[in-house]
């Protein structure tokens, strides 16, 4: 693991308990806690969240009922720090951009699918937000 030289949660725009979640988020991440999880088609939505090791970035948190809870970067986090980042529908006008831009990666939906991006590259994405506040999600899918 690479040592933390990340910005304050204020620069970030996040509270502490926030940055907290995604750094545990990244720990998860990097030591390959989370594992890639294929997104089924039947969920509870309705069901409670619990952390099950399940990552899949075109999933924010819902309820498999074959394998458990599927979550991304910022569900994960919501799971893992009991903390909200706030609406779904509503992120994008809720979030600061760049974190927007974490979650929803969009800089390369055209070249990559949410559902193929690993948890090593959502690592590198993660670790390059809390660190310079951009997900770079180019050099993530490109670098791993």
């Amino acid at each position: 693991m690479l040592a933390q030289n990340f910005k304050a949660a204020n620069d970030l725009g996040l509270s502490e308990s926030q940055f907290s979640a995604l750094s545990k988020t990244l720990v998860l991440l990097e030591t390959g806690k989370l594992k890639l999880a294929d997104v089924g088609n039947k969920f509870d939505h309705e069901a409670k969240r619990k952390f099950d090791g399940l990552f899949n970035m075109s999933c924010w948190g819902a309820v498999s009922h074959v394998c458990g809870t599927i979550a991304c970067i910022g569900g994960t986090a919501e799971i893992i720090g009991d903390v909200s980042f706030g609406n779904w529908i509503e992120h994008k006008e809720k979030l600061p951009p760049n974190l927007y831009e974490l979650f929803y990666a969009r800089d390369i939906i055209d070249m990559y699918r949410w559902n193929d991006i690993t948890p090593s590259q959502a690592s590198v994405a993660l670790r390059s937000y809390l660190t310079t506040g951009e997900a770079n999600w180019k050099l993530a899918v490109s670098s791993c």
